[in-house]
């Protein structure tokens, strides 16, 4: 019998992803099921780096089709997926996109893929800061900009003759407020300006260190 190669294995595997994405709750469908490739539903699963227990969930969504997962050739397929996977440049993306490490990385090639890892988790973080300081500029614009329309509108309220001491006061003291209100949120805008200068030269001080080893982003 002819083993398939690597390059057969990554043929079907391409066919068996094109089918989970069809898939909603269950890890595989009911075709796919019966289809059997486990070699190629092994490598995605290793390219993916998702641990052994994903063949559980397998195992599972097959129950009612009466297939077992062939536990061999989904370990072959999944070493080879692994290999695609355990690289520093692939730790590199998992770390920067913020995803999780399942520790599937054999030994010999988990300190290469933490390494690169690790450097994406630090631009990561750095891209998480700059993105929450631009939102909370955003935010706080805004809501200096809605005081101020309410307190303009407010004023105007207060050039009503008809208004009697009792609400004069009461619309005062809103306009305190809603000015006041406006002060901190424009303080808020200026921190959050800050912030945003920190980290733009925290990500370019990383894109400058990294990029020629990780290549730009």
């Amino acid at each position: 019998m002819r083993v398939p190669g690597k390059r057969s294995v990554v043929i079907g595997a391409f066919v068996v992803l094109a089918g989970l994405t069809v898939a909603a709750c269950a890890t595989l469908s009911k075709e796919q099921c019966l289809q059997g490739d486990w070699r190629a539903i092994g490598y995605i699963d290793g390219a993916d780096g998702r641990s052994m227990s994903r063949i559980e969930d397998h195992a599972k969504a097959c129950e009612k089709t009466g297939v077992a997962p062939d536990m061999s050739l989904y370990i072959q397929g999944r070493d080879q997926g692994l290999m695609r996977y355990c690289t520093e440049m692939n730790g590199f993306r998992v770390g920067r996109q913020g995803h999780s490490y399942a520790g599937v990385c054999p030994p010999p090639v988990e300190p290469e893929f933490l390494g690169g890892y690790a450097d994406g988790e630090r631009v990561h973080a750095a891209e998480s800061r700059l993105s929450s300081a631009r939102s909370d500029l955003s935010s706080a614009d805004a809501r200096a900009d809605r005081r101020a329309r309410e307190a303009d509108g407010v004023e105007d309220e207060l050039r009503n003759p008809k208004l009697t001491d009792e609400q004069i006061r009461e619309l005062r003291d809103r306009l305190h407020r809603l000015r006041r209100e406006r002060r901190e949120a424009i303080e808020d805008g200026r921190r959050a300006a800050d912030a945003i200068r920190d980290a733009e030269r925290e990500v370019d001080d990383l894109r400058a260190r990294f990029a020629p080893h990780y290549g730009g982003w």
